[in-house]
């Protein structure tokens, strides 16, 4: 019963994760702001991630401690994009 829990989070985390991501895109189109296009990718790196982890471990049956550190560089890395593009900045 966990794993199945565990299944449907990790596809959860993935749909939502790129629902985000496609609407940050998708703002992106509308105002052409850089800002939008850089969260759409921070989101999705991080949804992503998630998603490889499950795959390579259920369907590659790679080690779990591989996949962990795998999802973890692709959430690092997408939370510092969204980290630097959310950073207050200075008013010219």
């Amino acid at each position: 019963m966990v794993h199945i829990l565990l299944v449907a989070a990790k596809i959860l985390v993935l749909l939502l994760g790129t629902m985000v991501a496609g609407l940050a895109l998708f703002g992106y189109r509308r105002n052409r702001k850089p800002i939008m296009l850089g969260l759409g990718v921070g989101f999705a790196l991080v949804a992503v991630g998630s998603f490889v982890e499950g795959f390579l471990f259920e369907i590659l049956e790679w080690d779990l401690m591989t996949v962990h550190l795998l999802e973890s560089v692709f959430v690092l890395v997408g939370l510092v994009i969204i980290a630097v593009l959310l950073r207050p900045r200075r008013l010219s």
